[in-house]
């Protein structure tokens, strides 16, 4: 599960980098060529996946990312307070 978002992370990425990369050198001819229709149909096909990847991102971390963490606490929410007793207990030899 965490591979397929760390897939979606890179392609946002790479995704909003060539948007951005695109408009920059291009952004006079995107602006010239506003009128006419078909011209920069590979530059809002590359915008429209860069959004919705971005807003799957977004509803992922708001919505799912919670879910795996208590999920991931609950089944290590032994080792976590061991590992806390145990610093703890070295904290009070330490400053003794």
């Amino acid at each position: 599960m965490v591979i397929r978002y760390a897939f979606l992370v890179a392609l946002a990425v790479s995704s909003v980098w060539a948007v951005i990369t695109m408009s920059a050198s291009r952004g006079q001819m995107l602006l010239v060529d506003v009128g006419e229709s078909g011209t920069n149909v590979s530059f809002w096909l590359l915008a429209a996946v860069a959004i919705l990847i971005t807003l799957s991102l977004c509803r992922f971390v708001i919505f799912g990312l919670p879910a795996m963490v208590d999920e991931w606490y609950g089944d290590k929410k032994s080792w976590i307070y061991t590992i806390i007793a145990g610093g703890a207990l070295y904290g009070v030899f330490y400053l003794m």
